[in-house]
């Protein structure tokens, strides 16, 4: 796939996203790992965000990508919005405090990902955050409440990549085949974003399979590809059937593979070629042939950019400005 975005981005919506964050343009081209003539460049129309740029920047600002890039009226949705996640602590009330929040957030993400949920303390997640232990408590009371809240961040991710990635995408071939590339564990982010999935899974297996706030997850995923699935059968080039059950054992059979690769059975090449061959077999009329696409590693943050963080802070409740 090309580096850049198939969609619309908006420069207008990118600028007020930057303004309503708080944050000054130098801030957010660091905290998005971006060179600031770049950034510039990109506001001004010189040159274009790529898809990762744009992920990145609904990251930093906190918004959603479908927001920064629209949609033409009547135009169906790539993705189904995720749902709403309530960590039931106290609500940022400023773009300082939502920005503090949302890095709480990705340091738990991160270290979940990395060491697991037992291995990981709350002192580590405010370590990494740059705040005390009582800002981390004050907006996540529990340490199953920011687990909940790192799943969530894995789901917007999942998002906010499949409206960069696949807005614009007409052939619903490609459209699919996308899609399910972007849910393999695909480098180093996409193996970290495959780590809190199967953790959730065995939370939730552990407790009884009665998480509706993961049932409700998993809908929105399968509904993606359910209507992909059902997309290209309007269009003449998939098998007819049941879309639900043809969706149904894609997705099982995409679940079942990502476990694989990330427990060694098998590697990644491997996934991919049996993920092919099941879409010849079941999801392609025979004179369909798949796109040669491979979409790009997803990157994850550098270092080389200093990113301004605050001094932690040990004593008593959250600071002013949590």
């Amino acid at each position: 796939m090309s580096p850049t975005t198939t969609g619309r981005p908006s420069a207008d919506r990118m600028r007020r996203a930057i303004r309503a964050s708080g944050r000054s343009q130098r801030q957010v081209a660091a905290e998005m790992r971006m060179d600031e003539t770049k950034l510039s460049k990109s506001l001004s129309g010189q040159r274009r965000f790529t898809d990762d740029e744009i992920v990145a920047l609904a990251r930093v600002t906190g918004v959603a990508v479908s927001s920064l890039m629209g949609s033409a009226p009547g135009e169906a949705p790539v993705s189904v919005t995720p749902p709403d996640a309530d960590p039931g602590g106290a609500s940022p009330v400023t773009p300082e405090q939502a920005r503090r929040r949302r890095e709480i957030i990705e340091a738990a993400w991160g270290l979940f990902a990395q060491k697991g949920f037992e291995a990981v303390r709350v002192s580590d997640i405010a370590a990494a955050a740059g705040v005390s232990s009582a800002t981390v408590h004050y907006y996540f009371p529990t340490k199953p409440d920011l687990f909940a809240m790192a799943l969530n961040h894995s789901v917007k991710l999942a998002y906010d990549r499949q409206i960069a990635r696949l807005t614009g995408v007409e052939d619903p071939v490609e459209r699919l085949w996308r899609l399910l590339e972007m849910q393999s564990p695909h480098g180093e982010a996409g193996r970290l974003d495959w780590s809190i999935w199967l953790q959730s899974w065995n939370r939730v297996a552990l407790d009884g399979g009665r998480d509706q706030e993961y049932v409700e997850i998993y809908r929105r995923w399968s509904e993606t590809v359910r209507a992909a699935v059902a997309a290209g059968q309007q269009a003449g080039v998939f098998h007819s059937g049941p879309s639900e059950e043809l969706t149904g054992e894609l997705t099982a059979l995409v679940d079942g593979l990502g476990v694989q690769v990330l427990t060694g059975v098998i590697t990644e090449e491997t996934m991919q070629r049996r993920v092919r061959d099941h879409l010849r077999r079941r999801i392609l009329l025979p004179d369909v042939e798949l796109p040669d696409v491979e979409l790009p590693e997803v990157e994850l943050p550098s270092t080389d950019l200093p990113v301004e963080r605050p001094v932690p802070s040990s004593q008593g409740s959250p600071p002013a400005g949590v």
